[in-house]
């Protein structure tokens, strides 16, 4: 039987992605990252590790006879102090100079895999949390009518791609309001609230993967919280790629936080264009 190693950092996700993998009948090892974990795994087997032990990491692993593994949760990226990192990844640190997250991730999955760990996408085990083309939710502004804002933002992010600098992007009526840089979603949302006007045409956000983004080690993600955060900041509209954004939380629940907040969320090809049709 195969066995999955779970890195959990913070939300739901990591359990819903080990209970959905041991629902499909694997073995789940969680690790559960310290000062990001906050999830309760009792019901698996578990352990705790820091962020930049990564040589405790693969050695947990290979001895309870993982050979794949997810990483998933949200995990800020503390400074070199704060990181402590093990011999190992200083040596991974030191390659990573200059080649950004996604670089450094790499690397680090490069690490697992020399000793037979090999990292998956985590919507293996969750195919239902991706959108299809077309509407999803249709509770705020019409995508329609925004159609030229979506595309701009879509753009601009296809610009940056290659600058591994963020994955969302705010448009209101042809402006750019905010890109998403090392603050995450969820603060990028929170600073573009003062240069909302509510009075004028719905704000929209837009959240791609970037070019070549390796989709194993970093999928982007939208939840419940991004919602939430999406409407108090004001915005109307979320466009997300179809296939290429995992959802932290059930459709279902995804859907009802649209609703309640009057926000409408679809699916988008990566340059932008709507498809007719629902999720």
């Amino acid at each position: 039987m195969r066995k999955l190693a779970v890195i959990a950092g913070q939300g739901r996700l990591p359990i819903d992605i080990a209970t959905a993998a041991r629902n499909d009948g694997l073995g789940v090892l969680v690790l559960r990252l310290e000062g990001y974990a906050d999830a309760d795994f009792s019901a698996f087997d578990s352990q705790l590790v820091k962020l930049g032990a990564i040589a405790t990491t693969r050695a947990a692993m290979v001895a309870h006879g993982c050979d794949c593994v997810v990483m998933a949760g949200k995990v800020t990226r503390p400074s070199l102090t704060g990181l402590l990192p093990d011999a190992d990844a200083l040596k991974l640190l030191g390659k990573a100079i200059r080649k950004g997250d996604d670089g450094l991730l790499r690397l680090i999955s490069d690490y697992f895999s020399e000793a037979g760990v090999e990292s998956i996408q985590p919507t293996v085990f969750m195919p239902d949390r991706l959108v299809a083309p077309g509407i999803v939710a249709s509770a705020g502004a019409d995508p329609v009518t925004l159609e030229h804002d979506i595309k701009l933002a879509s753009e601009v992010l296809a610009s940056i791609s290659a600058f591994d600098v963020g994955q969302s992007v705010v448009v209101q009526d042809g402006r750019v309001l905010a890109v998403e840089a090392a603050e995450g979603t969820a603060e990028m949302l929170a600073r573009t609230q003062p240069f909302i006007d509510l009075s004028g045409p719905p704000a929209i956000m837009v959240k791609l993967p970037k070019e070549g983004q390796d989709m194993r080690l970093d999928m982007p993600v939208i939840g419940v919280e991004t919602i939430t955060q999406a409407a108090k900041s004001g915005i109307g509209l979320i466009a997300i790629a179809a296939g290429g954004v995992l959802l932290a939380d059930p459709p279902e629940a995804i859907r009802a936080q649209c609703t309640a907040h009057k926000v409408s969320l679809i699916g988008v090809s990566v340059d932008g264009d709507m498809a007719t049709g629902n999720g």
